[in-house]
């Protein structure tokens, strides 16, 4: 509910990129412009110790988001090469 997540999600979604939200809150403005949403439980306290709920829904979010981790940093090598060919040579 703070404003530095909600204006990186403004430009993202200027940078044509996917917004995915994992929030426990339901009013949260990030909520209308985000492409998919994963709510948390409010049933538990933010600090609670062995959160099981919480842990799960973690868990679903990363099995969601790695599949597609190997292609990314494929993609941050090339790029990494493609700018170090770039720089200028001493």
């Amino acid at each position: 509910m703070t404003q530095e997540p909600l204006l990186m999600a403004k430009q993202a979604r200027k940078n044509h990129a996917k917004i995915v939200l994992i929030t426990r809150e339901k009013t949260s403005p990030l909520r209308q412009i985000s492409d998919i949403v994963i709510s948390l439980p409010t049933n538990e306290k933010l600090l609670r110790f062995g959160a099981v709920n919480s842990l799960f829904s973690e868990m679903f979010a990363s099995s969601l988001i790695s599949p597609k981790l190997n292609e990314l940093k494929e993609k941050m090598e090339i790029t990494q090469e493609l700018t170090d060919y770039l720089k200028i040579k001493d």
